[in-house]
């Protein structure tokens, strides 16, 4: 029976002015591609607002770190107000967007998330034995190992979350 451990829960970040919706997505992308993470978008849905376009997207980052673990980060971004506007830059004219954007991050680690320590009986029952050896295994030996990898869960989201901060920071003097 697999479990999830949550590491660190909603970390935010808010930023309303100018900005690139295309470069938001990039920076995270490139982030966790380094990382040597894969992703999964979850939802992904966009409206068209009288006072501009509305985005909501949900991904997964996660990486497999063996048979037993899998570390995961849920991203949350929502987009109000989201239109397309035209700055000149140093004599050049660069197409950016300027909205109110809102990022919530989740850090967590699933333990037996193939169910390897699952043992079922004849009657579909999980059998309690296994159970509760999985539960020891997990609180005396694995208990580092564990601590570890919630570890590198916690590293990664603040990497990521500063990235895209620095990133917003910068277009406040960018534009």
């Amino acid at each position: 029976m697999s479990e999830q451990v949550f590491c660190m829960v909603d970390e935010r970040l808010e930023y309303s002015g100018l900005f690139s919706m295309k470069e938001v997505f990039r920076i995270l992308d490139k982030y966790y591609r380094q990382k040597g993470w894969d992703k999964k978008i979850m939802y992904d849905e966009e409206y068209d607002t009288p006072t501009g376009k509305y985005i909501h997207v949900k991904f997964t980052p996660y990486k497999k770190v063996d048979d037993y673990i899998r570390a995961m980060n849920r991203i949350w971004i929502y987009v109000h107000d989201l239109v397309e506007v035209e700055k000149e830059v140093d004599g050049k004219k660069v197409l950016t967007n300027k909205g109110r954007i809102s990022l919530m991050f989740d850090g967590m680690m699933m333990t037996d998330y193939r169910n390897n320590w699952v043992v079922t009986g004849k009657d579909g029952k999980t059998k309690w034995g296994y159970f509760l050896l999985q539960t020891a295994m997990e609180k005396w030996f694995y208990r580092k190992r564990l601590a570890h990898w919630e570890g590198v869960i916690r590293h990664t989201l603040i990497g990521a979350k500063t990235e895209v901060a620095g990133y917003l920071n910068l277009n406040k003097y960018f534009y």
